[in-house]
C-alpha cells in the first residue's frame, strides 16, 4: 500500500472510530441567570421544596440505551442523572401536587444541580418531551440559602 494510501486509510478509521466513541462531556456553561420573575414566566413548575429522596441512576450505556429504545422504552439515561423527590413547602407556580420528582444530570461539569437529602431548593423546573420535570443550573434552581432575591421577589411580596 502506498503512503497516500495508508495516509487515506488512517484518516478514514480515524473518523469512524471517533463516531462509534462516546462525546466527550462538555462544561456547563449558561447565560446569566434570568430575573426572578422572567425565569419564572419561562419554567412549567416553580416552587420552594424540601429534598426527601435523592438517587443516582446510571447512564444505560450505548448500546443497552438502543436496545431499550428499540423494545420501546420511553427513557434511557445517556448520562447518569440525579432523580430527586421534593416535598413541596411553598408552591408558586403550577405546584399543585406533592411529592413532586424531577431530574437533572448528576455531574456539574454538565449543568446538573448537587442536590443533597434534607435541604431546601428555590426549584424552576421544565417539562422534557416525555413529560418529567427536569433542572439544572442554567435555570435559577437553588438552595433557599443562596435564593434570597428569589424568596423576595415572588414569596415575600
Amino acid at each position: 500500500m502506498s503512503h497516500s494510501g495508508r495516509m487515506l486509510f488512517a484518516l478514514v478509521g480515524g473518523i469512524a472510530l471517533s463516531c462509534l466513541l462516546p462525546a466527550a462531556a462538555l462544561a456547563c456553561r449558561c447565560l446569566p441567570p434570568p430575573s426572578p420573575g422572567f425565569g419564572m414566566e419561562k419554567s412549567d413548575v416553580v416552587f420552594v421544596g424540601k429534598a426527601t429522596d435523592v438517587e443516582t441512576i446510571e447512564a444505560d450505556g450505548w448500546l443497552y440505551g438502543s436496545f431499550k429504545q428499540m423494545m420501546g422504552s420511553e427513557q434511557m439515561y445517556e448520562f447518569e442523572t440525579i432523580r430527586v423527590t421534593l416535598e413541596v413547602t411553598t408552591p408558586i407556580k403550577a405546584a399543585d401536587e406533592s411529592p413532586l420528582i424531577l431530574e437533572t444530570l448528576a455531574s456539574q461539569e454538565q449543568c446538573g444541580i448537587p442536590f443533597q437529602t434534607g435541604k431546601e431548593y428555590f426549584v424552576y423546573a421544565y417539562r422534557s418531551p416525555q413529560g418529567g420535570l427536569k433542572t439544572d443550573m442554567c435555570t435559577r434552581t437553588a438552595t433557599v440559602a443562596k435564593a434570597a432575591e428569589d424568596m423576595a421577589d415572588l414569596v415575600e411580596k
